[in-house]
């Protein structure tokens, strides 16, 4: 039977709350079971829809009748206090979606990545001695998983080593959903963009191996990017390859700790520290489908007709527990057999940076573990701080002891 309500009231406000950074809302099992397509209000409380179900995520994700360009028409639905991005990649649908992507994906290789992996182990070592001069407790998150990614994404992109520090408060403000003011996160975002387009005229004036110089060249030669879809694109890189990459190894590194049965399976064979890692992006889904999207058409899923105009979020770390797909969802098993997680996300927008996240995350766990095998945490799991109003997630320090 097929149900279908253009004014259905909304039965949760968006986010849901969640009790771990490593635990999705407990209400998507029970939504997943009974009620895969739900009626949400947004933070800025517009209406939307929730689905929960694997293979209706995957839908959302993959199907063109699923638009994240129809975010921009008058009177759109919207998750955040400010307009998003139209010049950004992920706001577009093809055919742009599709010349953007092809440009970054010619330069943000796996072999750029593969290559970066002697980068990523120096880094991760140069960390790790500091880590183990200081006097326990420290922040993992502050000694290893922030550093790490925003130096890796900063390696990657050009960005000059002096100018580093000035990232975090604009990622911060960029990825929160009810922490700051409109006000404030439109002055970061100004400010973040100003600055890329003075990396962009430095770029041009002396260009290196990085890869915002290569785009400014394709930019300058190839007339296939504009200046402002080309600051876009690096701010986008820039929020991805840092704030994902912190979220993930913090939580990982706390699944580890908190499972010693995998962590011992791994040391016992190392050859396991692969699955180990896609069992983690599995579990630790930074965000909980941010990136809305409007239904160009009405579209069934799940049992439900959801009409055209309407707003779709599609969490996947709903999808990456369904029970009809994973086997023990909620447990821990690096062992999986078939682990087709879609953590990186699926379709269009799959993430340009998986190869990279792999090699960082791969790289500095296992180097985490063999340098300190006494790891532990000094609080219980449940007390750990985490950012409850922020896009992505993840905790807010991880105090450690070895």
């Amino acid at each position: 039977m097929t149900g279908t309500s253009s004014d259905a009231a909304p039965q949760f406000s968006y986010p849901i709350p969640r009790t771990s950074p490593n635990e999705p809302p407990c209400e998507y099992a029970k939504l997943r079971a009974e009620q895969p397509v739900c009626p949400i209000s947004l933070p800025t409380g517009h209406p939307a829809w929730l689905i929960t179900r694997y293979e209706d995520v995957k839908t959302v994700l993959s199907d063109h009748r699923f638009s994240r360009e129809a975010l921009f028409r008058d009177g759109a639905p919207r998750a955040q206090l400010i307009e998003p991005d139209s010049n950004s990649v992920i706001s577009m649908d093809p055919p742009r979606h599709t010349v953007i992507r092809n440009l970054v994906n010619r330069e943000f290789t796996p072999r750029r990545a593969e290559n970066l992996r002697p980068k990523i182990q120096e880094v991760v070592d140069t960390l790790l001695d500091d880590m183990a001069r200081r006097s326990a407790p420290v922040d993992l998150n502050a000694t290893l998983a922030r550093p790490m990614a925003l130096q890796i994404i900063c390696e990657l992109l050009g960005i000059p080593i002096e100018d580093q520090h000035k990232f975090g408060s604009w990622c911060d403000h960029f990825m929160s959903l009810t922490k700051y003011t409109a006000q404030e996160i439109i002055r970061s975002n100004t400010e973040m963009r100003d600055y890329f387009d003075r990396l962009i005229v430095a770029k041009r004036a002396e260009p290196g191996e990085d890869l915002l110089s290569k785009l400014v060249q394709a930019m300058d030669e190839e007339e296939k990017i504009t200046k402002e879809e080309l600051i876009s694109t690096g701010v986008m890189l820039l929020l991805a390859g840092h704030d994902t990459t912190v979220t993930v190894t913090g939580g990982g590194a706390v699944m580890l700790m908190t499972h010693p049965d995998q962590l011992a399976l791994v040391r016992e064979d190392p050859a396991l520290l692969n699955p180990a890692i896609e069992e983690i992006i599995r579990l630790v889904t930074p965000g909980d489908g941010t990136f809305i999207r409007i239904t160009l058409e009405d579209v069934e899923l799940g049992g439900t007709v959801v009409p055209s105009g309407s707003a779709v979020i599609a969490p996947i770390s709903s999808a990456n527990r369904d029970a009809s797909v994973f086997r023990d969802p909620d447990t821990m098993d690096i062992l999986r057999d078939d682990n087709k997680h879609i953590g990186f996300a699926y379709g269009t927008h799959f993430c340009v940076g998986s190869a990279l996240a792999r090699a960082e995350l791969q790289i500095g766990l296992r180097t985490l573990f063999e340098r300190f095998p006494g790891l532990h945490l000094t609080v219980p799991p449940q007390e750990l701080r985490w950012r409850m109003t922020a896009a992505l997630g993840g905790y807010e320090e991880i105090p450690v002891a070895w």
